[in-house]
């Protein structure tokens, strides 16, 4: 085949043979020099704390491949848990590993993915098949059935096990090492893998399913992408044939038959993927499975994927989209609701599904060669995907509101790591989103600081970006092409958010007439030129040292949501060039609740950071009002700094959407809390109070001893429980508890969990299917209910604490609906 395409990652495209004019090739992120400020930092803070962090708490994974590997050899020890997804966790770290190795070697990294790699291998049954629970029979100790299920044996319950999931992410690190090593070790493992899966499920295997092929879609998608990439990798058209079947086949030959988790339409399995016409059910399935099509459809020649993928995105953009560019706002199913159903405080977004976001507006950026996916791309990367970790690289974001009561806190960790660890290896890839080229274009589609080399049918060309963007309202491009008068293209993005409204879509548009005209200018001299398809083209005969500089002014926008979208009625939001605007307490003098902004004020600030967390970061201030205690309205400034920027300076009041009038602000005060009538404990130490822990109060660790506590001090190991009972049934989406250890007479608990009073009756609480009760200190274990609805009165919290200590709680919260 004359046009394969070798992806270096996923954002790499190399051609080993003839180049189409019509392929859009992207700059792999490693032929990418970063020099600025903004993204090199994060790099930094990505090789130096980020993946060490993540190998770290992912080392439980790490263990359980090594256990299944003495198993195989019959040595005998302790199994594996029984997680389901654990190892890709660990498969997503080694990506991001190797994506650091490919832009600078380290022999100790290199050293411990080869260690890593060598256990794999030795967990890996002689077939190829690869999951430790049904390896070692591990499995029996856990559900089989159901949404936390993974079945009685291999691929039998593949609509939930994970096993798919699990092996696309091991394909997806063996390929990114291979390309920063040359290394196969990892890469034989995944060929095998694949090798074995194409046969058990589309041929038939005697060891699995009784010898019929298994020829059913997984339940979370993930393989399609890492199929794809593993046949850019090796040029083995078998990987691409297995993507498209695993496509064409969902929806069609199976589809279950029930609600929440087991819905059609939580897998995306409620219709063949060319009838799909909107984004439903889990967001990150979601989006995994519209970028898969988006390679399949390139790659395979095949248009009828094209008409569905519009009318998806279409779907999202028009209708299911935070304005940060998250996706799946609804607890539960950690998805997609009904159209405009965009809630503040309630909003989910996982962060994972804006990775996915980034993933899926990228390829079609490069299907259609159309500015406005990446004008998606961008938002979801800069506002939702860099608030899901901080500043500093080790605090975690798994959902992501656009309001917080100053009851949110990153973590340190989840019992389902998903999101960190996609973070992990998301970030390094970023200098892959820069730029891209046709045969003699080159397209400038994301702005930083950078240098890059391109070769083109005229001839190689080096261009140097500078610019501080997302702050700086400045591009400036020198290029230097190898030969003088040497013709081409040069295609600057002009984003979506220099006209009337911040990002593609029906659902926002500006409300101000602040926007100012974008301005572009070649060797000092104004070009004038027109926006076609998100871009403005230069094509000239070029110099060496030709200037390009592009202006994009950033001034302060507003911005409503269109009325459908009930949740902002009547509320403003305030973006600056690609980002997006918060308050937090911390920098006001009110609670936020009480601000309102009225008449799109002109007396705004924007103020460069010089110390501090924020360091480097452009705060705004603007003027507003608030209502103060006595109920008189006062004039004030309202300081807001970006939305990814958030709680890094401890735990406080945070709000995007504010109230345009007084009005609303009053209702905001007016709305009354949920309250408890009662909680009642098992036991509790002699001056402590068990109310203290739903007093709102954040503890700074796990140690803290300046907020009031519950213990049950003296009773060491005894088991304990606390009872909640609710003035009114309310219907609960999540429940977090953060441990008291003072490393002495009480510790952590060695288990939890939660019970629900029915009929007089105590009864297992429906723990979501990807969740578990967590044990993590200095942070709140978070767990979620199953399914749409859970109405309950009564909450019991049940703990078995260590032989020999006591269990303490510095605070507990409810999500309720």
């Amino acid at each position: 085949m004359k046009n394969i395409i070798v992806f270096l990652s996923l954002f790499v495209f190399v051609s080993v043979n003839m180049r189409s004019q019509e392929i859009l090739t992207p700059v792999s992120f490693d032929k990418v020099t970063l020099t600025d400020n903004f993204w090199s930092n994060r790099m930094k803070i990505q090789k130096e704390v980020l993946v060490p962090v993540a190998f770290e708490r992912t080392e439980i994974a790490v263990e359980d491949l090594r256990r299944t590997a003495n198993y195989l050899k019959g040595v005998e020890g302790p199994l594996p848990s029984d997680s389901r997804f654990s190892t890709s966790d660990l498969f997503k770290v080694l990506e991001g590993a190797a994506y650091l190795l490919k832009m600078e070697r380290d022999p100790k990294l290199e050293k411990q993915i080869d260690d890593i790699a060598d256990i794999i291998a030795q967990a890996q049954k002689e077939d190829g098949y690869l999951y430790p629970p049904h390896i070692t029979g591990s499995y029996k100790t856990a559900p089989l059935w159901g949404g936390a299920g993974m079945g009685d044996k291999p691929y039998s319950w593949v609509v939930h096990s994970h096993e798919l999931y699990n092996m696309g992410h091991m394909y997806e690190a063996a390929a990114a090492y291979y390309q920063a090593t040359g290394k196969k070790n990892l890469l034989d493992i995944a060929e095998k893998s694949a090798k074995h899966i194409n046969k058990v499920f589309f041929e038939g295997d005697a060891n699995y399913n009784n010898g019929k092929p298994v020829n059913q879609a997984p339940g979370h998608e993930e393989i399609e992408i890492a199929l794809v990439k593993l046949y850019r990798v090796t040029g083995n058209n078998l990987y691409l044939d297995m993507a498209k079947k695993f496509v064409d086949i969902r929806g069609v030959t199976y589809v279950p038959d029930g609600e929440g988790t087991m819905s059609p339409e939580y897998a995306q399995q409620q219709a063949p993927v060319r009838e799909q016409d909107e984004a439903v059910g889990h967001a990150v399935r979601a989006v995994y499975l519209y970028s898969g099509m988006s390679d399949i459809g390139t790659l395979s020649n095949d248009p009828t994927l094209s008409p569905a993928l519009d009318k998806i995105w279409h779907n999202i953009v028009d209708t299911r989209m935070h304005i940060t560019g998250g996706l799946g706002a609804i607890h539960g199913i950690e998805g997609f609701g009904p159209e405009y159903e965009l809630p503040n405080k309630e909003a989910y977004n996982e962060t994972c599904a804006a990775v996915g976001n980034v993933f899926f507006n990228h390829r079609m950026f490069l299907l259609e060669k159309d500015g406005k996916y990446m004008d998606v791309a961008e938002v979801a990367l800069l506002n939702n995907v860099l608030a899901g970790v901080n500043l500093d690289g080790d605090k975690f974001f798994y959902v992501n509101p656009l309001a917080s009561d100053g009851m949110v806190d990153r973590s340190h960790w989840f019992g389902t790591a998903c999101c960190p660890t996609n973070l992990a290896r998301l970030i390094p890839q970023v200098s892959g989103l820069m730029y891209a080229h046709t045969d003699n274009e080159i397209y400038c589609s994301f702005y930083t600081g950078s240098s890059v080399n391109f070769d083109l049918s005229s001839g190689k060309v080096a261009l140097d970006q500078k610019t501080d963007y997302p702050f700086d309202e400045s591009v400036s491009l020198t290029v230097s092409p190898e030969k003088d008068n040497q013709q081409f293209s040069i295609k600057m993005r002009i984003p979506t958010w220099t006209g009337a409204q911040f990002v593609p879509g029906k659902l926002y548009n500006y409300i101000d007439d602040n926007s100012k005209q974008w301005e572009l200018y070649v060797n000092d001299k104004k070009v004038n030129t027109i926006v076609n398809k998100g871009f403005v083209s230069i094509t000239r005969k070029w110099k060496k040292g030709d200037k390009v500089e592009l202006k994009l002014p950033m001034p302060v926008h507003y911005s409503h949501a269109i009325d459908e979208v009930k949740a902002d009625n009547g509320r403003i939001a305030v973006t600056r060039g690609p980002l997006v605007y918060c308050a937090e307490g911390i920098d006001n003098e009110a609670s936020l609740n009480r601000y309102f902004i009225s008449g799109y004020p002109n007396g705004i600030n924007v103020n460069y950071s010089q110390s501090g967390k924020l360091k480097g970061i452009e705060t705004v201030s603007l003027s507003a009002q608030y209502i103060s205690a006595d109920g008189t309205v006062n004039n004030t400034q309202l300081n807001m700094i970006p939305y990814y920027a958030w709680n890094n300076r401890g735990i406080s009041q945070m709000n995007v959407w504010f109230p345009e009038s007084e009005s609303i602000a009053r209702e905001n005060i007016s709305e009354i809390s949920l309250l408890l009538k009662d909680i009642k404990a098992s036991y509790t130490n002699e001056g402590e109070d068990v109310n203290s822990i739903v007093d709102g109060k954040y503890p700074e660790s796990s140690s803290d001893t300046h907020v009031q506590r519950w213990t049950s001090w003296s009773q060491k190991g005894k088991e304990q429980t606390i009872e909640f009972t609710f003035e009114k049934p309310i219907d609960i989406k999540a429940f977090s508890v953060y441990w008291y250890d003072d490393n002495g007479g009480v510790q952590m608990p060695v288990s939890w969990d939660l019970e629900y009073r029915d009929d007089g009756i105590w009864k297992v609480f429906p723990l979501y299917s990807t969740d578990s009760y967590s044990l993590i200190k200095d942070q709140f274990n978070l767990v979620h209910s199953d399914g749409g609805s859970f109405v309950v009165k009564e909450l019991r919290l049940n703990m078995k604490p260590k032989a020999n200590s006591a269990v303490g709680i510095l605070q507990v919260k409810f999500d309720t609906k």
